[in-house]
């Protein structure tokens, strides 16, 4: 027998499509965080509007800074190439603070990007309420 119709869902729904990589990623998150997939996607929705973009105004302003420290770690690079393929390549008692400044301006540059990401990242499971259990994490506190 068909169910009588008696007006308009009282909540809305959502029927999506994900591709496998997504599902996969869901069920990951299902079992990390021992929550129904439904429950899961309610508090990262909800999440993700508290917490604001991935960037913030602040963060978009390091990340164009960052960019420029990239661009001169690039131009420094050219110009060793440059000089090294014009054969006036200078020895490595002299190329080796350059090359050990580069790599702390590079390393620098990658830590403060994912810092950013991985802060916000913890942010949202903070405020979705998304913490691992004890038992999936082996001990500690809320990740």
């Amino acid at each position: 027998m068909a169910r009588a119709n008696s007006g308009p869902r009282k909540k809305p729904r959502l029927r999506t499509e994900l591709s496998d990589d997504d599902a996969a990623r869901l069920d990951e998150a299902v079992a990390l965080f021992g929550l129904p997939k439904a429950e899961v996607v309610r508090r990262l929705i909800r999440a993700s509007v508290q917490s604001g973009p991935a960037l913030s105004a602040e963060n978009m302003d390091v990340v164009a800074a960052l960019a420029a420290e990239v661009r001169q770690v690039g131009r420094t690079l050219a110009q060793m190439l440059r000089t090294m393929r014009q054969g006036r390549a200078v020895g490595f008692d002299v190329a080796e603070p350059v090359w050990n400044e580069l790599h702390a301006a590079i390393a620098a540059i990658d830590g403060e990007l994912t810092e950013m990401t991985l802060a916000h990242g913890a942010r949202v499971r903070r405020i979705a309420q998304l913490s691992i259990p004890d038992a999936l994490r082996g001990g500690g506190g809320v990740v």
